[in-house]
């Protein structure tokens, strides 16, 4: 056999092995094989990656890798997972052990509502942009425009920018008794709507799709708004399902317990499962990135690059990290 050595990256509740080094025979029995197929006859270092298994999943966990697939990608061998198993998996990580997670401050800390008032705004901003951007990849979509029109206010909605000191997203717990949230959403949104639009156009002309195209024009803005304002209740679903992803994600940070990783894979699973009729889980992981990246800015100014933005200059930039960036090969 060629001269191989792995190191073993598995966090579980009750330990973690952040890199142990092992020799082919001290990998789990349960995995062994596939790793060492994987691995070929090539020679040198691996990086094997396994999910994190709770206190409960624990008596199972042999069970559970067997019907586990793995994947190798170059020098890391890992477990694929499905997009709410991954978005699960990297809570706990960040949760547990990534240090812009573990330093944040907390409730009486005054840096407090700063920090996660930064997340918040990144984290709406990133998921009004990545909904459409999922919803709106058929171009088709655009031909129910009323379904459409109410993506697309949602895409240019009002940021909200906290009430200090615990309140970073939307009430909305009390729609339809009460419609000033919705109302505030929706304020001085003009701009983004018509940027918004422009870009539409432009694009079902680039599409030959010119007999809808003019439907989107930036100078019906007002219209469309209207149109959304009128029967806002599927509106307020995309507002709501955003908020409680956001208020999950900002529990995992302030709690940073397997208990609390696991409530944002059940929020992500209720909220995003079914968004305008799609299946919107997958942006569980990114969202996570998203908001480890907001954690890692530098405080200094960094209120004042959201404030008075409708849609900041980066609103499409994608994601730079990957589910497995903390694994290196």
């Amino acid at each position: 056999m060629m001269n191989q050595i792995f190191r073993l990256y598995w966090l579980r509740e009750s330990g973690c092995d952040a890199g142990t080094r092992m020799r082919a025979d001290e990998l789990p029995a349960v995995i062994r094989d596939r790793v060492l197929e994987l691995a070929a006859e090539d020679s040198g270092e691996f990086a094997v990656r396994l999910p994190f298994l709770d206190r409960k999943e624990w008596p199972r966990h042999e069970e559970i890798l067997r019907t586990l697939p793995l994947e190798r990608e170059d020098r890391v061998i890992r477990a694929v997972l499905a997009p709410l198993a991954a978005a699960r998996d990297l809570a706990a990580t960040l949760a547990l052990t990534d240090p812009a997670w573990e330093n944040t401050p907390t409730e009486r800390d005054p840096a407090y509502f700063g920090v996660w008032q930064r997340v918040s705004l990144a984290l709406q901003r990133w998921l009004r942009d990545r909904i459409a951007e999922e919803y709106f990849r058929d171009v088709t979509r655009f031909e129910d425009r009323g379904s459409a029109y109410e993506m697309i206010v949602y895409q240019a909605s009002r940021l909200f920018y906290g009430k200090p000191r615990t309140e970073f997203t939307y009430d909305l717990r009390d729609y339809p008794e009460c419609r000033k949230s919705v109302a505030e959403s929706w304020k001085m949104t003009g701009n983004s709507l018509r940027m918004v639009l422009q870009q539409i156009e432009q694009r079902l002309y680039a599409a030959d799709r010119p007999d809808i195209a003019h439907r989107y024009a930036a100078v019906w803005h007002q219209d469309i708004a209207l149109a959304v304002q009128r029967k806002p209740k599927r509106y307020v679903d995309l507002l709501a399902s955003e908020s409680a992803v956001i208020n999950a994600a900002i529990e995992l940070g302030t709690q940073r317990s397997a208990a609390s990783a696991n409530r944002f894979a059940r929020t992500v699973n209720l909220n995003l499962r079914k968004v305008h009729g799609m299946d919107m889980r997958g942006l569980g992981v990114g969202m996570l990135e998203e908001a480890t990246r907001a954690l890692s800015q530098e405080d200094a100014g960094s209120r004042q690059n959201f404030i008075g933005r409708g849609m900041p200059q980066n609103r499409n930039s994608a994601a730079t990290w990957r589910p497995d960036f903390r694994i290196a090969a």
